[in-house]
């Protein structure tokens, strides 16, 4: 046979197999659920109008609907995943229905309520609209917590999409609050504990919001309570658990913080106490890089006492914060000065209300790491 004619043979036996091949698979084409959404579906809209509950926002890429051209007619959602996948979905022309008329009904509503009222704030805690597709941890008047994507909105009531719960419907009057999530933190799971106003003793520059507060116990014997006065001020006072003992101690730590920009913060303050008559403190000055989980610190102090009118050598602080779980953060704190240095190493445990911190403390005069600050730490007002 000569190689021409098997060549022929050859396209044409390869020909035969494409033309069965493609007869099998029969003609598709796109349908339009509604002109709102246009012929493909992306993870926004999927948020904004409630559609596909079935998947889980984190996963969901896009969708379309596609009609076989056969004599069934059938539908079918087409739908990519984030992790390459495509998934197949019979749809009866009920639920195709059942969704156009969702869809059109959701779009009324946004139109006549473009921007609902709510309890919305973002970490710095500045209110903001709504944001349809983002990840929001959610307070309930109940004190119940979770985290979840916003899939919808209407006037009375709002849709979240949980890993753990599936859909949460919330009524606005129960809630509390929603704090918006940055995308590293919707990623990890959880939002930031606090305001990372503190390593152990020692201030960062980041200050308490209006209205954020806590009481903490420090090794049993001292009690100390400290408030945002305005998301730039704040005031705190610390005092022997049982007042009158010890030459009636008590300490203020007044503190002034500014935001130069979103991960860098200044600030100033003093911590002023009294005991058996006499008075001192330091005066400081404070920087702080980093969020409220992660940071790093440096800031110089210099003490002073009552009658005293001499200069002081000044005192270097050095240290940071690294949150390392959802409840567990590495702190540490230096005190450096001509005559050495001293210093905290240690961690917290964290919840939404409570916490503990355990540190021990070296330096050149200590000899060794001991335990030497133990805390217990409440929350109060505002803490999201």
């Amino acid at each position: 046979m000569s190689l021409f004619l098997r060549t022929f043979l050859c396209s044409l036996a390869l020909a035969s197999f494409s033309k069965s091949a493609f007869a099998q698979t029969p003609a598709e084409r796109v349908l339009v659920v509604s002109p709102v959404v246009g012929e493909v579906i992306d993870g926004a809209e999927k948020a904004r109008f409630g559609l596909f509950p079935y998947y889980m926002a984190d996963d969901f890429q896009e969708a379309r609907f596609v009609r076989v051209l056969a004599p069934d007619s059938s539908i079918t959602l087409r739908t990519r995943l984030r992790d390459g996948r495509l998934v197949a979905r019979p749809f009866t022309a009920a639920e195709f229905q059942a969704a156009h008329d969702l869809i059109e009904r959701r779009q009324r509503e946004l139109d006549a309520n473009p921007q609902p009222a709510a309890g919305v704030f973002t970490p710095a805690g500045q209110a903001t609209p709504e944001q349809l597709g983002s990840t929001y941890s959610v307070e309930l008047r109940s004190g119940n917590t979770f985290i979840g994507v916003l899939q919808t909105v209407s006037i009375e009531e709002l849709e979240f999409a949980t890993k753990d719960l599936g859909v949460v419907r919330v009524q606005r009057t129960n809630l509390k609050r929603m704090v918006l999530l940055t995308s590293e933190q919707a990623a990890k799971g959880y939002g930031d504990v606090g305001n990372g106003t503190r390593l152990f003793f020692a201030p960062t520059a980041r200050n308490l919001r209006r209205g954020e507060g806590y009481l903490q116990d420090i090794d049993i014997y001292l009690i100390g309570v400290n408030y945002g006065v305005t998301d730039n001020i704040s005031v705190g006072a610390l005092v022997p658990i049982i007042p009158g003992i010890g030459g009636n101690v008590f300490a203020i730590t007044p503190k002034v913080s500014v935001a130069i920009t979103e991960k860098f913060h200044v600030g100033g303050g003093a911590l002023y106490a009294r005991a058996f008559g006499y008075g001192g403190g330091v005066a400081y000055g404070v920087g702080t890089y980093g969020s409220a989980d992660d940071n790093v610190t440096a800031g110089l102090g210099y003490g002073f006492a009552d009658g005293f009118e001499g200069s002081t050598s000044p005192i270097l602080l050095l240290g940071g914060a690294k949150r390392l779980s959802r409840s567990f953060s590495f702190l540490t704190e230096t005190y450096i000065a001509s005559g050495g240095f001293l210093g905290l190493i240690g961690g917290r445990l964290q919840g939404d209300r409570y916490g503990g911190s355990l540190g021990f403390i070296y330096g050149t005069e200590v000899g060794g790491i001991y335990p030497a600050y133990l805390e217990m730490t409440y929350r109060f007002g505002k803490h999201k």
